[in-house]
């Protein structure tokens, strides 16, 4: 992260002491002409010479100026002890390692003038703890695993801790210690009958088998103990982050209706070898999922694209049971690769996304596909695909192509590290809202009009207590993934969400007159009234009583010939793709544990009356689609 806040959006240093060290060649010169002139005037009338008189005098000075030097930094690192005691006792936030996704959350804070931070950091010659700590964040130096640095940490005021110290090992293993301190604190709390915080840690992990792995063998471990405590463990990779924001601004089957409104297949081309691109696809195949089931195939360019290939078999075992992955092995450095007009000018090719680790050659290669490629296409603005590159640090280049459309269109950058490590994007706090409310209403009685007050503390307990539930960590994975698609579910029924200050109830009316608006024709062909649904949600559970009475199935889509029943049976391969795509498979008998499920199928092979009861959730998907929005500040507008 190469970009700091300017001096002009600086919040001024907490103390006169920061300010002194921060001029510190002034203060230097102050200190030593004060000292050379009273050790001078000391010294008059001269008894042992103007030579000697001077030469003690400088002496002096410079003895008082490295003295006060030395004073100036001790009370610098107590003014800082006491920034952090501080802080420590109000809301704030704990950031351990200040690496570039860490500095740039950190700087992103300071633009919006938040200083509610305390960062913890080994490295003292680090030079932006300096900056940090005169805006009046707080700091703690030193070995984040020693014992008696984490034991200041106060769970009672931490919102939420966010760990990155530069690699995924060391990012497991402070999380795994944190964990248990919270643990034993919380035994200590149960026993006084004190109130419990939850505790919210985001990790930084870019592998993303030490991220399932993390999950299944620290954070959900099959015991009693968990659940008691109200652990919320997120973990953060920035470049799946990226991968979100760049599709927060794009679809895949591209900006218009000609794919969504069609059975037409369509391509999407990735060049790339790293986490982004790995990144890109996994998001993209949990996404592509339209009412249609149009076909989606990624194209992976690159000089050991057939290699690449394989890796993304290998991270995403299922992959190929939701979309088609074809190997290109070209080399960018030769002019062929730009001449290969059977992919670039492939029917329906929605995105070519430029996405490798290095930014340097993401920009060469996009250069080279605008002047050797696409030229013409883009002078006459024919151009229909959308190329994008990453580029993490935006630089003035990329800031050009973004802002002049008339010369450069169709032509986007993504992936900016400021942009993408916000507060808003590191903390998941959006999406993790609506995940939420997914998994708060999951399974339960169809209420149309529900709306919850999370304002009220018993209700936001109640909302959390069962998202807290550890035991329960692959539902909530998916309930995220659930989320990311409903702009997907929107654009099917021509809408999109815009975020809005208008209150919750008056959104929850507006969101549901609009939408079940849209939905009333296909409602009433499939005799699905409020009504009928909210008796037909009475039988689910019948799904986990054993023993128990038979599951009458009054409501199973077979057509699907109208919007609703598409968009079902797209909410139900979706969830097929979430599971596939983390390494589940089809069984008779569901075991979570080997990651087995009796339903990892598609709807039409549904025949047991436990299965096409399910079509409840998919259901659920699409129609509180206005509730789970209103609650989460959004309003659902027609597009235009």
């Amino acid at each position: 992260m190469n970009d700091l806040p300017s001096s002009s959006t600086q919040k001024k240093s907490p103390s006169i002491v920061y300010t002194l060290l921060e001029n510190k060649a002034i203060t230097i010169a102050i200190v030593c002409i004060s000292a050379f002139i009273l050790r001078f005037v000391m010294d008059s009338p001269f008894p042992k010479g103007m030579t000697n008189s001077v030469g003690s005098a400088l002496e002096f000075a410079s003895i008082v100026s490295a003295s006060v030097i030395a004073v100036l930094i001790y009370f610098k690192d107590a003014v800082n002890q006491q920034i952090v005691k501080r802080l420590l006792k109000r809301e704030h936030i704990t950031v351990f390692g200040l690496g570039e996704f860490n500095s740039a959350l950190l700087s992103n804070e300071m633009a919006v003038n938040n200083n509610a931070y305390v960062i913890f950091e080994k490295s003292k010659q680090n030079d932006k703890l300096d900056l940090f700590r005169k805006f009046g964040m707080g700091v703690v130096e030193g070995d984040v695993f020693s014992d008696e640095k984490l034991e200041i940490l106060n769970f009672d005021t931490m919102q939420s801790g966010v760990i990155s110290l530069g690699n995924d090992r060391s990012n497991v293993e402070l999380a795994t210690l944190i964990i248990q301190l919270y643990k034993e604190r919380v035994k200590k709390e149960i026993a006084e009958d004190k109130c419990i915080r939850p505790l919210k840690l985001v990790v930084h992990i870019i592998n993303q088998d030490l991220n399932a792995l993390f999950h299944q063998n620290f954070i959900n471990p099959n015991n009693v103990e968990n659940e008691t405590l109200q652990l919320d463990i997120q973990t953060f990779s920035f470049y799946e982050e990226a991968a979100e924001a760049f599709f927060e601004g794009n679809f895949v089957d591209g900006e218009g209706r000609e794919i969504i409104d069609s059975n037409d297949d369509y391509h999407i081309v990735v060049a790339g070898d790293g986490e982004l691109a790995l990144n890109i696809i996994y998001l993209t195949a949990k996404l592509a999922h339209l009412p249609n089931e149009n076909k989606l195939t990624i194209h992976l360019v690159d000089v050991q694209a057939s290699a690449f290939k394989e890796k993304v078999i290998k991270r995403y075992p299922g992959i190929l049971n939701v979309l088609a992955l074809e190997a290109v092995n070209c080399d960018c450095h030769t002019l062929s690769y730009f001449e290969n007009d059977a992919l670039w000018f492939k029917d329906n090719l929605t995105h070519v996304v430029v996405c490798y680790d290095d930014e340097g050659r993401n920009l060469s290669i996009a250069a080279d596909l605008f002047n050797k490629t696409y030229l013409e296409k883009a002078v006459d603005e024919t151009l229909k695909t959308r190329i994008s590159f990453a580029s993490f640090n935006n630089y003035n280049m990329s800031k050009i192509i973004d802002a002049d459309k008339g010369s450069f269109k169709q032509f986007f950058t993504f992936a900016d590290v400021k942009n993408i490590c916000t507060r808003e994007n590191v903390l998941d706090e959006q999406h993790e809202l609506i995940a939420k409310l997914v998994n708060h209403q999951y399974a339960e009685e169809y209420l149309p009009t529900a709306q919850y007050n999370l304002s009220d503390l018993s209700t936001l307990d109640e909302i959390n207590r069962k998202w807290y539930n550890t035991l329960k960590l692959s539902d909530k994975l998916s309930n995220k993934s659930q989320s990311l698609h409903i702009d997907m579910k929107l654009k099917a029924l021509g809408f999109l969400k815009i975020k809005s200050d208008k209150t919750a109830n008056d959104l929850l009316t507006l969101n549901l007159d609009l939408f079940h608006g849209a939905l009333k024709s296909d409602r009433e062909l499939l005799g699905l009234s409020n009504e009928f649904i909210q008796a037909y949600s009475l039988e689910l559970p019948k799904l986990w009583q054993e023993g128990g009475e038979p599951i009458n199935i009054s409501y199973f889509p077979h057509e699907y010939s109208c919007m609703l029943e598409k968009l079902i049976r797209a909410e139900h391969n979706r969830w097929n793709a979430f599971h596939y795509l983390n390494g589940w498979k089809y069984n008779e008998t569901k075991s979570k544990a080997k990651k087995q499920h009796d339903c990892l199928k598609p709807l039409s092979e549904f025949v047991k009356p436990e299965h096409k009861l399910t079509v409840i959730y998919d259901l659920y998907a699409t129609l509180y689609i206005p509730n789970y929005l209103a609650n989460a500040g959004y309003e659902i507008q027609l597009i235009k």
